[in-house]
Parts: C-alpha cells; structure tokens; sequence
C-alpha cells in the first residue's frame, strides 16, 4: 500500500494515494462550482430576478417552486456530469489531469460516455459500502476500486510526453 504504481506489460497502475489526491481535487472543484453557484443564485434573488431559496418546515415537495426545482437539479447532476463527461470525453477528470492519471477500459481503449456512466454509478456502489469500495484499490494487483472491478476499467499513469 506503498502508492507507488505497479505494472502489467507496459502499463503502470495508479495507486490508492495518488487517486485519492485526484478525488480530493475532483470534490474541491465540485464545492467550488456549487459555491459559485450559490453566490450567483443569491446575487440574483437580490436582484429580483427569481424568488429567493427557502424551505419551509413541513415536509413533502409541495413547497417546491421552479426555482427551487432549478436548484435541486443542479446540485444532484452537476457533480454526474462533471464525472460522466470528463471521464467519457478525456478518460480524465480535472483532478485526475493534476496528477497525470487516467482511466481506461482493461484492454487500454478510451472509456467513452456510457462506460464512465457506468463507472459513476459505481461510485454509488463503493459509497454504499462505507468507502470500503474504494478502499479496495490499495489492496488490489491492479489497484482497481470496486467500481473499477465493475465496470472492467483501471486506472494508469500517463506516459511522460504523450499525454496518453
């Protein structure tokens, strides 16, 4: 559990340290668009262009306006979105592009937009099991997390020069 990448021909498999500081990066940027967010929403609730945020005490979604409902769905598909997208797109999120790793499916081939799809509702699995999930990358010979075992994928180190 050294971190240090292992290899299988010629890849080199990134390990459990060096994608839990690209997690870390990946939900500062996420808390940083929803701050974002939220500053731009109140600035334009002051401004009266929509009805500012507020929940009420009782319970059910009868209180919730369309603006509300705008802001529900951010917040729950933005973060799909930033994980789906990047990994489909690039095989790499922002985090993952700061510490020149990537993912790929286990024969090497870019991951594509229903792969990664899969792979993030994966992190809803290794979320249920209290982050044993991916846990489970420190331990593995190929350092896949459950979602990675999942979805057949790995993750790699890049090859100096080629960004690939």
């Amino acid at each position: 559990m050294t971190g240090l990448p292992t290899m299988d021909g010629e890849r080199h498999y990134a390990g459990f340290w060096i994608r839990l500081v690209a997690r870390f990066i990946d939900l500062v940027l996420i808390l940083a668009a929803f701050q974002l967010f939220i500053l731009l929403d109140r600035m334009g609730a002051d401004a009266g262009l929509w009805a500012p945020t507020g929940l009420p005490d009782g319970i059910g979604f009868e209180w919730l306006s369309p603006d509300d409902a705008v802001r529900v769905v951010f917040f729950l598909c933005f973060p799909v979105f930033y994980y789906v997208f990047l990994h489909g797109a690039f095989g790499q999120t922002f985090g993952k592009m700061a510490v020149r790793i990537r993912v790929v499916n286990e024969d090497g081939s870019r991951l594509g937009y229903r792969r990664a799809f899969l792979r993030w509702l994966g992190y809803l699995l290794c979320d249920l099991t209290l982050d044993l999930g991916y846990l489970w990358a420190a331990f593995d010979p190929r350092k896949q997390g459950l979602h990675d075992k999942v979805c057949r994928t790995i993750v790699v180190h890049e090859e100096a020069g080629t960004g690939a």
